[in-house]
């Protein structure tokens, strides 16, 4: 009994602590403040416009848990977070932090209630204009990887059209397109998502996929895009 103690029970009931504390440091712009190299926190203060006291918990936090690095007054980010949280080009999973801490994290507060209940939230077509932003974004980051495999993997090139259902912002049809050009691609997703992934679509256009002739629609049922 002795050898037994309660660790794997406090790490895992502690571990919000660390996640919500990664969060904020994502927010508050702490990894993009290090991507010039070494800083003191007086120098990252500056750059973060947070308080210097505040700034160093967020800060301390990090190195605790690895993703920045300090030798004496001076912190850097350590490999992972240069990687994939500075804003630096390659995999960015900045929007993916995002959506955890503003959507999912307040969604698991309800846990409890489901599993007594037998019933979870429904949360599609619920978000607000600035939720489903926030959605879209973080699961299009989530996947960007399996997009590009995707599109890389299989040969489109027998066929003559694609269809993507509940395919978000279209991350997964744009990678199939730029290799496939001659392709038709249609996008079929819910009246919430249509929004920002017909922007985010538009936006793209010029980078090697062809134009879009898009459909809206003012009803509840799903949008379509033809690409």
């Amino acid at each position: 009994m002795a050898d037994i103690t309660p660790d794997p029970i406090m790490r895992i009931a502690l571990g919000f602590m660390a996640a919500k504390h990664l969060f904020v440091a994502s927010a508050i712009g702490l990894f993009e403040g290090l991507t010039g190299g070494p800083a003191t926190l007086d120098e990252l203060a500056q750059k973060c416009g947070v308080p210097r006291r505040t700034l160093g918990i967020s800060a301390d936090a990090m190195a605790s848990l690895g993703l920045v690095e300090r030798d004496g007054d001076r912190y850097c980010n350590s490999a992972a977070a240069a990687a994939f949280l500075a804003g630096t080009p390659g995999p960015d999973l900045r929007p993916v932090l995002h959506l955890l801490d503003r959507i999912s994290y307040g969604l698991w507060m309800n846990l409890e209630a489901a599993v007594r209940a037998g019933e979870g939230q429904r949360q599609f077509g619920g978000f607000t204009a600035d939720q489903q932003q926030i959605f879209s974004a973080g699961v299009e980051a989530n996947t960007a990887a399996s997009a590009v495999a995707l599109a890389a993997s299989y040969d489109f090139g027998r066929h003559r059209r694609v269809l993507d259902v509940g395919g978000g912002t279209g991350s997964f049809l744009i990678p199939i397109l730029r290799r496939y050009p001659v392709l038709q691609a249609t996008l079929f997703e819910l009246p919430g998502a249509w929004s920002p992934a017909n922007g985010w679509l538009a936006s793209r256009r010029g980078r090697g996929w062809p134009s879009s002739r898009a459909t809206s629609s003012q009803t509840r049922c799903p949008a379509a895009m033809t690409c």
